[in-house]
């Protein structure tokens, strides 16, 4: 609401699901995760949507991915979010993650959201659509802070298998993952914290 006052009309580019009635429910307790503002409030301070569920250029190379396929085995999303429908709580596949993909000479920037989709599937996927095998620089949530001991050993075990010039993650990633990740990828490894500035 605070950008939209500095930037007045813009364009935003989302998932058609963003504004689902979402929730965590864990331990018992239910917690409103979704949108806090409703469409029209929105639209009213200057936001233009513009949804999209597909592998999308938004400028020059520059990429929305749209719907991930989830294609791993081993990445099953998370059990606790769900939507609230007339019917009760049903599991959120959260079809809405998506993910930017800057695409240059040197190779891909990714900016991840916050993974729900599975980071070995959101790497995957970005290969495939821009064709680019190097990926220079990938950012943001990895969601594996709360994933099992199992899942994250897979994720990080694939991750490795890309070749990534730097990772820097964020939120979701958890100080557990956040360590292993560090071990592994040493002086490449970094915290992509608010602040953080990096060129591309």
């Amino acid at each position: 609401m605070n950008v939209l006052k500095e930037t007045g009309k813009v364009n935003v580019y989302s998932h058609p699901d963003l504004f689902k009635d979402s929730y965590l429910i864990r331990g018992g307790k239910e917690k409103h995760i979704g949108i806090p503002f409703r469409r029209i409030v929105l639209e009213s301070k200057g936001a233009n949507f513009k949804f999209n569920t597909d592998f999308k250029e938004i400028i020059s190379g520059l990429f929305l991915t749209g719907e991930v396929p989830r294609k791993t085995e081993f990445e099953k999303g998370d059990k606790f979010q769900v939507v609230k429908t007339e019917k009760g709580y049903t599991k959120d596949p959260i079809l809405d993650d998506q993910t930017v993909i800057i695409n240059n000479k040197k190779g891909l920037f990714i900016i991840l959201g916050c993974s729900h989709a599975g980071i070995i599937n959101i790497l995957n996927y970005a290969i495939q659509k821009t064709g680019q095998q190097h990926i220079l620089a990938v950012i943001g949530g990895t969601h594996l802070g709360s994933v099992s001991e199992e899942v994250r050993e897979k994720s990080i075990q694939a991750l490795k298998k890309f070749d990534i010039g730097r990772i820097g993650v964020s939120h979701c990633t958890g100080l557990k993952t956040s360590v292993h990740l560090a071990q592994e990828y040493g002086n490449r490894f970094f915290f992509c914290n608010v602040g953080t500035v990096i060129e591309v």
